[in-house]
């Protein structure tokens, strides 16, 4: 073999060897890319043939448990963080702190073929993971429910163009706060929606004005849209309404801060110390917290 030739069949098995790292490195790790490139490097033919059959392998049995992420959002979900798999509950928080993408991969598979992933936190961590497979699927589920709360809010309101039942505006509510949850709503979409849920709530309390949970939900969704001035008139009749209760102080504290008024978050930091509320570990984490804060000056 001349020399020229050799030249060339080494140049050909290097832009292969960089061929198979580029093509592994786009749905696995980096470490996996070099340990299949290194051993069509090593193993010139025989190496390419093996990764190639293995790949292909793979690729077939993952499409024989290949699923449609639309039709998961369809059905009845079971409602948990936890899966069982290989004998062990394995939390799928931590499931994404895993290097090992196949091990990953598998797992968020598995809990999406049984039916249980419902849970827009672990939805969220997997929109962001490197592995494209997971990514791709998490997108595909939280992209396929917003479209259906979408048909569903449209067929709704069509409906109460007809027949405002009170049950109707509660059901119209409730899809309200689902879809202005979703993370991936555009931010004018989302003031939009947001403004139409602040007048169903508002008509929703004319008719239980005691409903506390109303009143909580219009409150924070007026400090998201910055109508601070009506949010305040709330604040002062949720609290007017029930003063041995520690929401709507802490209500009035989330109003301050997104006002910048820190003398009057102190000031009802002071308030709700000296109430007859019965304080949750969650106010009681907000007194520890901004009373250090307050004690440090901010």
């Amino acid at each position: 073999m001349s020399e020229e030739l050799l030249l060339i069949c080494i140049g050909c098995h290097l832009l292969l060897t960089g061929a198979v790292y580029l093509a592994v490195a786009m749905k696995a790790d980096r470490r996996q890319a070099l340990a299949e490139a290194g051993i069509v490097l090593l193993l010139p033919g025989a190496g390419f043939l093996a990764v190639g059959i293995t790949r292909l392998l793979y690729s077939l049995r993952f499409m024989q448990n290949r699923i449609d992420p639309h039709k998961l959002m369809n059905r009845n979900n079971v409602f948990t963080n936890l899966i069982s798999y290989d004998e062990n509950v394995i939390p799928l928080h931590d499931t994404f702190l895993v290097e090992d993408v196949q091990i990953k991969r598998k797992v968020f598979l598995d809990a999406v073929k049984q039916n249980v992933l419902d849970n827009p936190k672990v939805l969220r961590m997997a929109t962001y993971d490197t592995d494209r497979e997971i990514a791709y699927y998490a997108v595909s589920m939280i992209s396929g429910h917003i479209e259906e709360l979408e048909g569903q809010l449209a067929e709704l309101e069509s409906e109460l163009r007809q027949d405002a039942a009170p049950e109707k505006v509660r059901e119209y509510a409730g899809l309200l706060a689902d879809y202005l949850s979703q993370d991936f709503v555009d931010a004018l979409t989302k003031r939009e929606k947001g403004r139409i849920y602040v007048e169903v709530l508002a008509r929703l309390l004319q008719e239980e004005p005691e409903n506390d949970e109303y009143m909580q939900a219009k409150i924070n969704q007026e400090i998201f849209l910055e109508d601070y001035g009506e949010a305040e008139r709330d604040c002062h009749s949720f609290q007017q309404a029930f003063p041995d209760r520690e929401e709507p102080y802490i209500l009035y504290m989330k109003l301050y801060h997104a006002m910048r008024q820190p003398e009057l978050m102190e000031k009802k930091l002071a308030e709700l110390k000296g109430s007859r509320a019965r304080l949750s570990p969650e106010a009681l984490r907000i007194l520890r917290y901004w009373g250090g804060a307050f004690r440090e000056g901010l």
